[in-house]
């Protein structure tokens, strides 16, 4: 795979889960990392695991659903690193909320309210920050994005109104921006997650008593137990999106990957 050496990232929810293995992949093919999360504490440990690879890691706090928030965390890669050539909008921005029955369920029993409501917050979320890092990228004469999001958006799923309109969305958007920024070298492609061993989502069905309904631990059975080629873990989901981030990938722009072990086919 191509080195990101000389390449400045900025992963959203870069403390943990995927976010994590991410950063990791990222950090391991040389690129300078900006970690974005609201803890410095969960941080930390990402930071110091990059360090003794030999990698630079810096902490920028913020939240992803803040338009001020992403401008500072662009500025301050920018300003630490010298610019911003990657940007992976990773964090969901609400997590919980998306995990509650009254947003995943039955399309008749969930609350619309609350459902429209996390659409937007994660809508903003995946997109603020690649739009505060646009006239960094610009400065660079080009750069990569990479959305992860739900296969939701993909493959429908009963009960998941709401990722599935939040994802698919996103998807289109991205196709959207690839159009609109290839001119300008940015590069925009979207990998799309299901089950991931070791990630708040895998803890809330399959360790947590109670973080997820008895419905929606049946559904992530069923796929953990469907996937061919087994579940992924963080670093597996890193290791497509430091490829998709890297000259290897140079000529791809507005594609949609789909990381799921064969549990899907597009």
């Amino acid at each position: 795979m191509s080195d990101l050496r000389n390449k400045v990232a900025i992963v959203t929810g870069g403390t943990g889960g995927i976010g994590r293995g991410v950063a990791l992949q990222l950090a391991a093919r040389g690129a300078q990392v900006v970690i974005n999360g609201r803890s410095e504490s969960k941080a930390e440990a990402v930071i110091a695991e990059i360090r003794r690879q030999g990698g630079e890691a810096h902490f920028a706090a913020g939240d992803v659903r803040s338009k001020s928030d992403m401008e500072a965390v662009a500025a301050e890669a920018a300003r630490h690193f010298g610019g911003v050539d990657i940007v992976v909008p990773n964090a969901g921005g609400n997590d919980d909320e998306a995990r509650q029955p009254e947003v995943r369920g039955p399309f008749a029993e969930i609350d619309l309210a609350r459902v429209t409501d996390f659409i937007g917050q994660a809508v903003a979320a995946k997109l603020l920050v690649v739009q505060a890092a646009i006239p960094h990228m610009r400065a660079r004469g080009g750069g990569s994005v990479v959305f992860v999001t739900s296969e939701g958006g993909r493959s429908p799923t009963p009960g998941q109104t709401a990722i599935a309109t939040f994802s698919g969305g996103l998807v289109m958007a991205s196709k959207v921006l690839s159009k609109e920024l290839a001119r300008e070298k940015i590069r925009v492609n979207c990998v799309c997650v299901t089950v991931v061993r070791d990630t708040p989502s895998w803890d809330a069905a399959f360790v947590n008593e109670g973080g997820v309904s008895e419905r929606h631990r049946k559904q992530y059975e069923k796929i953990v137990a469907g996937s061919p080629l087994g579940v992924a873990g963080p670093l597996d989901i890193g290791g497509v999106v430091a490829f998709l981030a890297s000259d290897d990938a140079a000529y791809l722009t507005g594609a949609t990957v789909s990381p799921t072990g064969g549990l899907t086919i597009h």
